[in-house]
């Protein structure tokens, strides 16, 4: 009998730090980031990288989004494990957000806080590399 075993896509170190050096450039460029964070999504079995921001709302997507790519230009090679098409954004109200605040709090700066294989309020999180949560 066959079986069949999906292979989980790895948070490589190269992911980590350009997610790490792609939060520090947009908080000197001034973005206002309530959350960032690697999220592995099992269904498409994939890490994404997302950014929560006050400015989603006010300014909208596109302008936050030319705001990363800014940074991502800005930082040359050193945020080439984390091209655009791997970025998302999410509102700072975001279920996902609310939920995370409740068992993880980071300083100013950031962080890296791995939280895997966790329930929050009966919700599942598979695995996330946290680097703020405010």
């Amino acid at each position: 009998m066959a079986e069949n075993t999906v292979v989980k896509e790895q948070l490589t170190e190269e992911m980590i730090e350009a997610g790490a050096q792609l939060t520090a450039k947009l908080d000197e460029m001034r973005l206002p980031i309530a959350a960032a964070m690697w999220l592995f999504s099992p269904d498409i079995n994939e890490w994404r990288l997302l950014f929560a921001s006050p400015e989603l709302s006010t300014a909208g997507p596109r302008n936050v989004y030319e705001k990363i790519e800014e940074a991502r230009q800005a930082l040359g090679d050193k945020a080439a494990a984390a091209p655009l098409s791997v970025i998302g954004l999410i509102d700072a109200n975001h279920q996902l957000v609310q939920l995370l605040r409740i068992a993880v709090r980071t300083e100013a700066g950031v962080a890296r806080v791995r939280f895997s294989k966790n329930v929050i309020n009966g919700q599942f999180i598979e695995d996330t590399l946290i680097y703020r949560i405010a």
